[in-house]
């Protein structure tokens, strides 16, 4: 059995270390949100610079150079150290709406020697087109199924999972019909299905009922962002429906101001925080359901902006697995066995 990559099928023993949920390359300025304050306004347009990273430790969305990845020899750079701290294959969660460029994602996985996946379909509603909102759930159906078996816009490089989808903090219309249009493409594909949930919202949920509606086996589903606010309540119920849960924010642990927090945003948890509920959810017999990652998503993020980057979870976040009490058998099932068993079932 293999996965499709962005240089063709990669047999699923050769996956390796996997980071399921990280983004290459991304443009999310329609999350760009200057400041009204007047001694912060005139930073929006600036570079990312040292001296603004206490400020975008606080608000990422501050400054619209920080929602932009879009340099090659940074990307490359950054994608190396994750290859030099054992990782071998990036699920690359960049779906229309976020800037996807598919030559561009080919020729760094060449430049890495990493297995790079692409994902197909549509992002949250706010980030498409009128033309795309307008798109019927059979139209949605047919492009994702054409971006897996054709290829990504006019290339032959072909997708390897469906999404991220993207869900808003309450399900918007034309984010239902990509859902079930992705689910109806799961479906006829069996590709594996990756949704984004709002970080701070309880929308995997509103995402479950649509998913057993279209009757998409939870086994090839993944919910992400669930370790922003660490509901469990609402991640055990995610649990028992089947599905895998994502811990895809080690490396935010970003404190928004209240007056910057509006609808379908908030405040992040610590990676501490996150790594206590990773082993609570193991000792809980839900060990084979969790996938680890950073969606990497920000130029903050980066190593060379200052942030953990890629590498993080292998180089800071296994340690402190560990501390807690995770075997190194607990830490490849979900850094390898779980990965694997969701790209090729």
């Amino acid at each position: 059995m293999s996965i499709m990559t962005v240089c063709g099928p990669v047999a699923a023993d050769k996956l390796g270390v996997v980071t399921p949920h990280e983004h290459v390359y991304i443009d999310m300025r329609v999350f760009f949100a200057p400041s009204p304050r007047i001694e912060l306004k005139q930073i929006g347009e600036s570079k990312v610079t040292m001296d603004l990273l206490g400020l975008l430790s606080r608000n990422p969305f501050l400054v619209k150079d920080n929602v932009i990845m879009e340099d090659r020899a940074t990307q490359t750079a950054e994608l190396m150290r994750f290859r030099y701290a054992g990782g071998e294959t990036v699920v690359d969660a960049t779906t229309i709406g976020l800037g996807r460029d598919a030559e561009l994602l080919r020729k760094t996985a060449v430049d890495t020697g990493l297995n790079i996946i692409a994902g197909a379909g549509y992002y949250v509603e706010p980030s498409q087109s009128e033309e795309v909102k307008q798109l019927s759930i059979a139209q949605i159906q047919a492009n994702i199924i054409k971006e897996l078996t054709v290829g990504i816009d006019h290339t032959n490089i072909r997708a390897g999972i469906i999404g991220e989808i993207g869900i808003s903090h309450e399900m918007m219309p034309f984010e239902e019909k990509s859902l079930r249009g992705a689910c109806r493409a799961q479906l006829e594909t069996n590709a594996p299905l990756m949704i984004h949930i709002n970080p701070w919202s309880t929308e995997g949920l509103s995402a479950m009922a649509v998913v057993k509606e279209e009757k998409v086996n939870p086994e090839r589903v993944v919910i992400c962002h669930i370790d922003v606010e660490n509901r469990y309540d609402y991640i055990k119920e995610l649990l028992d429906d089947g599905v895998y849960i994502e811990f895809d924010n080690f490396g935010k642990e970003m404190f928004m101001d209240h007056w910057d927090i509006v609808p379908g945003s908030g405040r992040f948890v610590t990676d501490w925080e996150r790594v206590l509920l990773v082993k609570r959810l193991i000792d809980e017999g839900y060990g084979k359901q969790l996938l680890l990652s950073c969606d990497v998503c920000l130029k903050s993020s980066l190593c060379a902006y200052g942030g953990w980057g890629y590498e993080h979870v292998l180089v800071h976040i296994v340690p402190m697995l560990k501390e807690v009490g995770v075997t190194d058998e607990q830490i490849d099932l979900m850094l390898i066995e779980n990965p694997r068993r969701w790209l090729v079932p």
